[in-house]
């Protein structure tokens, strides 16, 4: 279960990872950190295909900036997210009321009512029963055929070490934890045993050759 108190209290500054225009100032490597997370948006989109008039699902759609993207490129975006502040900083940033506040292991979504699902900054939340319970809800909620766009990270020292940090010790964000690192094949076995076919598995870096995580696409088998 995701700690949404946190979450609530960092609305503006994981907005800032996105944006300077935020006005966060938050430390020394501000920029560095900004600078990998709009990498990792950017390839995670560009694994998507032609996204007008496509039904899609964002899981835990934090501030937004995978939302703007998609509405912008002619898709039908709607985001959930547990936190309530993170979905208003969301619909400042996507001009969209097509949200909605649940957890991301309970969908509120209609059987085959999806194109695409994407699911950036979830799995590593989770454990590894919760992972099975939302990639069978996924595909319960996904049309046959359609794609399912998932990420996971990699053992990090720095970032398992920060979210066990007590929260009277600054730090650029406050990340729940503990972080469930997982292998790019615990998650393509999962995958399949839920009914997806991995039609790619994208790794990408965090300090130049340090390996931060993978991005999955797999579609659902008919």
């Amino acid at each position: 279960m995701i700690q949404k108190a946190l979450f609530d209290d960092e609305a503006r500054k994981w907005e800032s990872l996105y944006s300077a225009a935020s006005g966060e100032r938050w430390g020394l490597f501000q920029g560095s950190v900004r600078k990998r997370t709009q990498g990792r948006m950017e390839r995670c989109l560009s694994l998507l295909p032609e996204l007008k008039n496509t039904r899609v699902v964002e899981l835990a759609c934090g501030p937004g900036f995978y939302g703007r993207r998609i509405i912008a490129a002619g898709g039908k975006w709607t985001g959930l997210d547990i936190s309530e502040p993170m979905l208003r900083v969301c619909g400042e940033n996507t001009g969209s009321s097509r949200m909605v506040r649940a957890d991301v292991l309970a969908l509120p979504y209609r059987d085959s009512s999806c194109d695409v699902m994407l699911c950036v900054g979830v799995l590593s939340y989770l454990k590894q029963g919760e992972i099975q319970d939302l990639f069978t809800q996924a595909r319960r909620v996904l049309r046959p055929g359609g794609l399912f766009l998932c990420q996971t990270i990699r053992f990090d020292p720095f970032t398992w070490a920060r979210c066990r940090l007590p929260r009277s010790i600054p730090r650029p964000l406050r990340i729940p934890g503990p972080l469930y690192p997982r292998s790019p094949r615990a998650i393509s076995r999962l995958l399949g045993e839920c009914g997806f076919s991995v039609e790619r598995s994208v790794p990408y870096k965090k300090f130049f050759i340090c390996p931060a995580g993978t991005i999955h696409l797999a579609k659902r088998a008919r």
